[in-house]
């Protein structure tokens, strides 16, 4: 082992599992110095991770030991960042977590947000907060920007550029958002099924569907933010898209329903998971056959860039609520059924793959996860490759716990944690409230270093929403 060059150890290093990295470090002095190398341990890092567990002090008990005997020599640089990672990782294995109760209030609408890592934005009916969660829950300030009061927050995102957008029914406002300021200028505000006075289209082409149509025709404003744009379809003109630029608050276009039957209308839009001004467009259309009235759905990708549908287009028999389920990661388009998740390159139009799945895809890391056969499956976006996540037997009914854990509900009693990634792990659990981190699913997200938790839980018993952050660092 003195004789080998670092490089051999370190590809050494690459088929071994931590608990072996830890063996061979804990064999002799020597050993410890020929695996105390940058080489090995970086590649067991996340690196977006490293740094800013190396800079946030972990507040959550027993504190964490770095330093060995004096007579030892330091730990490397990336060995201490896992140490770190696997400390981050090991609290969320064994609920090792603070808990803080934010707010117990009347059970409104209630939405949340977090800025960065270590701030919250909570909005309760229409009152915005802004909250410093790094330790313990600090309230910075309550309604920093002016919104209508009179009109719900439908839905609200963080930009970039510091600038924040609230929806309430069709108003649209961007604000300029600071942790140090009390006053959130407005930059522009615009109802976003304001019309255009150059349309080239006439009214009835934009009008919703008669009443007696058999499609489902939405009843209120639906829409998506999608990097610089916002695209939206409004209440009685379902055919007709609305496009706009939230940076320059300019409306862009106007976009009728790409099937010329009057009897159809947008039902859907989603924004790509991978940033990208494209967005997934689902149309329901009525159509007369041998059979009757039957209904169709086609799945279209408009680019906001460009104002222009791209050529790919999926048609299939059916209503999409209750038989199809659609997402897009740019360059693909995922279409489930109640059979098969079918997936498209949307740039190529060419069908990549058919596979058997009984789930719905959800997005975990760079795949797209899925149940076939009893076994978690995962669709590499960056590669294009499916390959099975887990040895471990899978659920149907299953949701995203954080980067690395997936929870499954085998019953109304318990329920199942699988880590998934280069340690595969089962966790067996009973619904309660010491381990809802797991489950809580009404209104639950971490940051994006998954150091901090925030749950909205409705308590039926006192008609409150309790608001809590959990801290795992």
């Amino acid at each position: 082992m003195e004789s080998l060059p670092g490089e051999m150890i370190a590809e050494i290093g690459l088929y071994l599992s931590v608990a072996d990295l830890a063996a061979c470090s804990a064999t002799c002095r020597t050993w410890r110095e020929r695996f105390n190398d940058d080489r090995i341990w970086r590649r067991r890092c996340t690196l977006r991770l490293a740094e800013y567990l190396e800079n946030t002090d972990t507040t959550v008990p027993p504190g964490l030991q770095l330093t060995e005997h004096d007579s030892l020599s330091p730990l490397c640089k990336w060995r201490t960042r896992f140490i770190r990672e696997n400390r981050l990782w090991n609290n969320w294995r064994q609920g090792n977590y603070t808990s803080h109760e934010m707010a117990r209030i009347d059970q409104v609408r209630t939405l949340a947000s977090f800025y960065g890592n270590d701030y919250l934005v909570i909005i309760i009916y229409n009152e915005v907060q802004l909250w410093n969660v790094r330790d313990v829950p600090t309230c910075l300030m309550t309604n920093p920007c002016d919104l209508d009061k009179t009109v719900y927050v439908d839905h609200f995102e963080i930009l970039r550029e510091d600038r924040i957008i609230f929806v309430q029914s069709s108003k649209v406002s961007v604000f300029r958002m600071s942790v140090t300021s009390t006053h959130w200028p407005l930059i522009y505000t615009f109802h976003f099924d304001e019309r255009l006075s150059t349309a080239d289209f006439t009214e009835e082409a934009a009008l919703s569907p008669s009443e007696h149509a058999i499609i489902t025709v939405p009843e209120s404003s639906f829409y998506t933010i999608t990097g610089d744009y916002f695209v939206g379809v409004a209440p009685g003109y379902t055919r007709l898209l609305h496009v706009w630029n939230i940076y320059t608050g300019e409306k862009l276009k106007e976009v009728v329903c790409p099937v010329s039957n009057p009897n159809s209308c947008f039902i859907t839009l989603c924004h790509s998971y991978k940033p990208s001004p494209d967005v997934l467009s689902v149309v329901e259309e009525e159509v007369l056959e041998d059979r009757g009235l039957m209904i169709r759905m086609h799945v279209y990708v408009y680019n906001a860039s460009e104002l222009v549908f791209r050529e790919f287009v999926e048609t299939r028999l059916g209503r999409v609520n209750t038989l199809y389920q659609c997402m897009i990661y740019d360059p693909y388009v995922f279409i489930k059924d109640f059979f098969n998740l079918s997936v498209f390159n949307y740039k190529t139009s060419a069908l990549v793959d058919v596979k058997p799945a009984l789930s719905n895809p959800i997005l975990f890391n760079d795949n797209v996860i899925y149940v076939r056969e009893r076994k978690l499956r995962g669709f590499n976006v960056s590669t294009g490759v499916t390959n099975q996540l887990s040895s471990f037997n899978a659920c149907s009914m299953y949701f995203i716990a954080c980067d690395r854990f997936v929870t499954q509900v085998l019953s109304f009693r318990d329920f199942e944690v699988l880590e998934v990634g280069r340690r595969q792990a089962r966790r067996h659990f009973n619904f309660e409230s010491s381990n809802r981190y797991w489950w809580s699913d009404r209104v639950a997200m971490t940051n994006r270093m998954y150091t901090k938790k925030i749950m909205i839980e409705s308590n039926e018993r006192n008609k409150k929403h309790n608001i809590y952050i959990l801290n795992f660092w």
